[in-house]
Parts: structure tokens; C-alpha cells; sequence
């Protein structure tokens, strides 16, 4: 240590030379500390993904079924196979515009999400693989998913999502 102005030893707020580290209780007390701000706040984050993914699923389930309706007021039809809205495009005040843009995807069946369709007639058994169904002899767009939802879905527990 220097000599500063006749103080023989310079001390750092009351550091010695034994009094390098934290004591265990130190160490116990800030463990205990964060332990119970996680306990209080990974509960609150648990849950946001699933409610995520029902809402964007949804969403685009009444997408889906709003472009059909769109597609059936400017062609004067239905689509034969849903694929049409991404094919077929209309004017939409002078410029050419499809009805789809590209396929939106489902998050019930699939975390990453599920974007297939299967063009059946409401006859046909669902497979309840996944995905999107459009029921040519209805015009009705609907999830490929038969199962009822567990309880991590919250609020839609038990609801197939085939009937909504």
C-alpha cells in the first residue's frame, strides 16, 4: 500500500486482508432473493405462448373464412379448392390483388405451426392431423384437429377445435 500525506496504510471500507469474499449466509440470502422473485414471476410468463398461439390461430381461421366469403362476392362462387385464393386475383381499386397472399398457419396441431389443406366434401372423415380442411360442399373453412384440448389450452379446454 502507498503512504498518502502520513497515513501509513490505505484501507478500502473496511477490507482487510482476510475479508476477500461473501460468507455463505451473503451467498444463501441473494440465492434465497432471486429464488423468490422467480417463483413470482415465471408464473406470469408460463401460459403467454399457448394463449399466443389459440388467438393467432383464430385469427387466422376467420381470415381464411372472411377470404372466402370475399372470393364468393367478387367471383359470384365459391372457391372449388381453397388453393384458389392464393391463385385467383381480383381488382381491388386498380390493382391486381390475390386473396391470399400465402397460406396462414395453425398453431393447435403443430408449435412451429401447420399450413396444409385437404379440400374434402363434410361427408369425408377428418383425419385430425392437422391443418386446414375446406369443406368444398359447405364453402367452410375449418381445423384439421379432432382432439379435445388439454388444460394447458386454458379457457378452450375440452373444445375441439374442428367445431369451431
Amino acid at each position: 500500500m502507498k503512504k498518502i500525506a502520513g497515513m501509513t496504510d490505505l484501507k478500502i471500507a473496511g477490507m482487510t486482508g482476510r475479508n476477500k469474499g461473501f460468507t455463505l449466509l451473503e451467498l444463501m440470502i441473494v440465492i434465497a432473493i432471486i429464488g423468490i422473485l422467480a417463483a413470482t414471476l415465471i408464473p406470469n410468463f408460463v401460459g403467454f405462448d399457448t394463449e399466443a398461439k389459440l388467438a393467432s390461430t383464430k385469427t387466422n381461421l376467420n381470415t381464411l373464412r372472411t377470404r372466402v366469403n370475399l372470393f364468393r362476392a367478387k367471383e359470384g362462387r365459391y372457391p372449388k379448392r381453397m388453393e384458389e385464393l392464393l391463385e385467383t386475383t381480383y381488382n381491388d381499386l386498380g390493382v391486381q390483388k390475390p386473396y391470399l397472399d400465402l397460406m396462414p398457419v395453425e398453431f393447435i396441431s403443430s408449435n412451429s405451426g401447420n399450413n396444409t389443406v385437404k379440400n374434402q366434401s363434410s361427408e369425408e372423415t377428418l383425419l385430425g392431423e392437422g391443418g386446414w380442411v375446406y369443406l368444398i360442399d359447405k364453402a367452410k373453412v375449418i381445423i384439421d384437429w379432432t382432439t379435445p384440448l388439454e388444460n394447458k389450452w386454458g379457457k378452450v379446454e375440452n373444445q375441439v377445435p374442428s367445431d369451431w
